[in-house]
């Protein structure tokens, strides 16, 4: 083989790696989300979905989140649109609540008592066909910082 060919054959390997290195461009994606009067919501999960990729980051205490793909601290693949939601149904604690004697109801059965959920934003933020949040991430590692504001319910 001629140095000239191994010189093509070499330029040729490394533009196929380039490329493929860009085609996996992921980006550090961090937010808050925070009701109109700047108070955080703190409890629940962001997820957001596009093109068969699913993204999610846990909302913390002070409203912050970062969002990954498979584990914590994975970044999220660039170049894509996600749509958002956001979950945070609660389950109420039922710690103090006074036990019960189980009787029976009025079909002769036992009464369950199930827990209350709390829901801490409005309804349309749990289905990310309605919720009206969108999340560009142009295809680069630079860091992205999306802030939600959401509704209580």
């Amino acid at each position: 083989m001629s140095t000239y060919s191994k010189y093509i054959s070499l330029s040729m390997l490394l533009l196929i790696c380039c490329v493929a290195a860009g085609c996996d461009t992921r980006a550090q994606v961090t937010g808050k989300v925070t009701y109109p009067d700047g108070s955080p919501l703190t409890v629940g999960q962001v997820q957001g979905y596009g093109d068969g990729v699913h993204v999610r980051g846990q909302i913390g205490e002070d409203g912050t989140f970062e969002l990954y793909e498979a584990t914590p601290g994975d970044r999220v693949p660039a170049g894509r649109t996600y749509l958002i939601s956001i979950v945070n149904t609660e389950v109420a604690d039922l710690t103090n609540v006074p036990t019960l004697s189980a009787s029976p109801d009025a079909t002769g059965g036992v009464a369950a008592i199930r827990p209350r959920s709390i829901q801490h934003v409005d309804p349309k933020f749990n289905d990310d066909r309605i919720s009206g949040l969108e999340l560009v991430i142009p295809k680069s590692s630079k860091p992205v910082e999306y802030n939600i504001e959401v509704t209580k319910p």
